[in-house]
This record gives structure tokens, C-alpha cells and sequence, in this order.
């Protein structure tokens, strides 16, 4: 896969604006509010540069379109709306396969360091499965992509726990769907997991300072 190759998938970017003290909150063990929003903003612009050059069909869906950071992208930009996660990806993916998408692919912005690589992954697998999902460690997903509107999938499952990705499979298989799982990775939520994958993207001065004794 080239950039810009593939036109018939729409990338739906699930992306919080960038506001301190509402944004990656347990990362502000170490860090400040503000500190950890422009950890955010980091985490965000990098998860959608590299989505937009990989796909020509890109969205970016908000919890509010009217903030600045926005501006920058060039990109369309969608208003989650109501209701918990499940819910609000149910409507952006019934709208994007009612404007004749071939296929949708979710991400968020927590896997900033996942490379190109994974995502042609899964791009290339959903030419024989239904559903190809990205397992991450703290039991839930990096990305799901799938090729028709499987509302089931995010009906009743229960977001930001270890169960997330056991309780998608078991939605998956009852519905009949093949579905593949790519290998397994992580999120940066914790300032563990940030030192993990820095110096890969992040500015060494967001890095928490080592104990000098250490």
C-alpha cells in the first residue's frame, strides 16, 4: 500500500481536544494538567499526520470541533455527540458507510508509536476478514476496521476495561463474522508506558526526570 492508496476506507480519528485536566489524567502522577494536555496534543497530531498520509479518506471526530488545535489538519472534522463511546462510533460509522465508504477503520490517539506497518496490516487482511482488530495489552484495541456496519460490535460492551476486547470477540463470533487479530501492542497511558516507546516520538522534555540515586 502506497499513500494515498486507499480511497475506499475511511479513517474515523476518535480524538479528545486537548484541554488540561480533562485529557490523559493518569499520566498527572508525574505530570501537570497541562503538562499532560500538551502530551496529549503530541500523542494526537502524530496519530493523524500519519493517518492522513496513509489514507485519502480521513476523519476526525471530537468532542469539540470548535477548538483550535483542530485547525491545523486540513481535515474534516465530525462532532462525536452523545452518548458513551459505543454509541457515538455506531453513528460515525453507520454515516461514513451512508456516504458509500467501503470499509471503516477506528483509531484513536493513545498509539502514537504504532507504525505504518500495522496499519497496512490491517488493511490488507480486511480483504479477507470482516473485522481485523489491534490488541492491546490493558485488554482493549489500538484499531478495528471492518467492512460493513456491525453496530453489534460496540452495542453493550464495557469501554475502558480488560474486558473490552474478549467481550468484541464474543460479539464478533456470535455475529458469525470472520475476524482476525493483528499482534499484540500497547497504549500510552501510564508515564511507564511513555518511556517505553519514547524517544520514538515524544520530546525528551515531557519525560519524567530519573531519581539521581537511580
Amino acid at each position: 500500500m502506497h499513500a494515498k492508496e486507499v480511497s475506499t476506507m475511511r479513517v474515523i480519528i476518535m480524538c479528545k481536544a486537548p484541554v488540561a485536566g480533562r485529557v490523559k489524567t493518569r499520566l498527572t502522577t508525574v505530570f501537570t494538567p497541562v503538562e499532560a494536555a500538551l502530551i496529549h496534543q503530541s500523542m494526537a497530531e502524530t496519530v493523524i499526520r500519519k493517518a492522513s498520509t496513509l489514507f485519502s479518506d480521513c476523519l476526525i471526530a471530537s468532542d469539540d470541533t470548535s477548538h483550535p488545535f483542530f485547525e491545523v489538519f486540513n481535515l474534516p472534522l465530525a462532532e462525536q455527540g452523545e452518548g458513551d463511546l459505543g454509541d457515538r462510533m455506531s453513528r460515525l460509522m453507520q454515516q461514513a458507510f451512508s456516504d458509500r465508504a467501503g470499509s471503516v477503520l477506528f483509531l484513536g490517539t493513545d498509539s502514537p508509536h504504532m507504525p505504518d506497518s500495522r496499519l497496512r496490516r490491517a488493511v490488507t487482511l480486511l480483504e479477507s476478514y470482516d473485522v481485523v482488530i489491534g490488541p492491546v495489552e490493558d485488554g482493549g484495541y489500538d484499531l478495528i476496521a471492518m467492512r460493513s456496519p456491525y453496530i453489534e460490535l460496540f452495542s453493550q460492551v464495557p469501554w475502558s476495561s480488560k474486558h473490552l476486547l474478549q467481550e468484541t470477540i464474543g460479539h464478533a463470533e456470535r455475529l458469525g463474522l470472520r475476524l482476525k487479530l493483528l499482534d499484540m501492542s500497547f497504549d500510552l497511558d501510564t508515564p511507564e508506558s511513555l518511556q517505553r516507546a519514547a524517544p520514538e516520538w515524544i520530546a525528551p522534555v515531557f519525560m519524567p526526570k530519573k531519581d539521581p540515586e537511580n
